[in-house]
């Protein structure tokens, strides 16, 4: 089910974790946060670097499938 969210729907627990692990520093500081930063750009590149990969394997069939699941990431958002 969650492959029709989104192509890459597992990466959003990961960013959601790395962002909870980080709340109790609780904004004193910024610099925990520059790891929720780090792995949001990290595996944003990573689905378009998928993407653009399974797109050059699998021809029309991945856009067959990128028609029906639109967004990359997070449903409704990329």
């Amino acid at each position: 089910m969650r492959w029709g969210l989104s192509r890459h729907f597992h990466y959003v627990p990961e960013i959601l974790s790395s962002f909870f692990w980080t709340v109790p520093a609780l904004f004193n500081h910024c610099l925990p946060y520059f790891y929720v930063v780090f792995l949001t750009i990290l595996l944003l590149d990573r689905a378009k670097r998928d993407d653009d990969r399974c797109r050059s394997k699998y021809g029309k069939y991945w856009k067959l499938y990128c028609d029906k699941v639109r967004y990359r990431v997070v449903p409704g958002i990329y």
